[in-house]
């Protein structure tokens, strides 16, 4: 499969299960830089096809997305936090838009009518939440929690059970600060982050 936006806008549109997944790894086998370099391309193709009627394909998005988040924060730990930690030209500004963008389309996925899409995006913040709580972002997480909150106030039933699982996932980092964490853990999820949690 050809690595790009459009190779990966048909993968997932295609409605064929191999296909899907086969475009869920390739993204997730790239580099981080690679991922990075993809990411506001992919992300676009991923809000266009999200607006499918189509709940396998809308699920499909939301695990490409979460496959496609590069994770170039975690090259921050153990560094002073600043741009020059990251590779290449990317900003600390730049990264959290990402993560910011991510969370967007993953609240969206959350009051989905079908409850794969939910699951895919409750996945999918437990390993958002991970990834903050490795770099300390604890303001980020709070911010997280407290929105998702705000709307699993609004709905019942399933879809309740589902916000109130995500909200519990995040809110669990929310009020860990990632300080707490022992060093040779934190180092160790880094590694992990860095391999794209393959």
């Amino acid at each position: 499969m050809d690595q790009t936006p459009g190779a990966f806008h048909d993968a997932l549109s295609s409605g064929d299960t191999e296909c899907v997944n086969q475009a869920i790894d390739e993204v997730g086998d790239m580099d981080l830089e690679e991922r990075a370099a993809m990411f506001d391309a992919c992300f676009e193709v991923c809000c266009d096809l999200y607006e499918s009627d189509d709940g396998y394909q809308r699920q499909s998005v939301i695990r490409f997305a979460a496959a496609l988040y590069p994770r170039l924060a975690v090259r921050t730990v153990g560094d002073d936090i600043t741009d020059d930690a990251l590779p290449g030209e990317w900003t600390r500004d730049e990264i959290a838009i990402q993560r910011t963008r991510l969370f967007g389309l993953y609240l969206l996925a959350l009051v989905d009518d079908d409850g794969r899409v939910r699951r895919a995006a409750i996945k999918g913040l437990k390993q958002l939440a991970v990834t903050l709580d490795v770099i300390e972002a604890d303001d980020e997480l709070q911010m997280m929690a407290d929105e998702i909150e705000r709307i699993a106030d609004k709905h019942d039933g399933s879809k309740q059970k589902h916000l109130d699982q995500a909200y519990e996932n995040v809110a669990f980092h929310a009020e860990k600060p990632g300080s707490l964490l022992p060093d040779e853990l934190r180092d160790t999820l880094a590694q992990d982050l860095h391999r794209g949690d393959r």
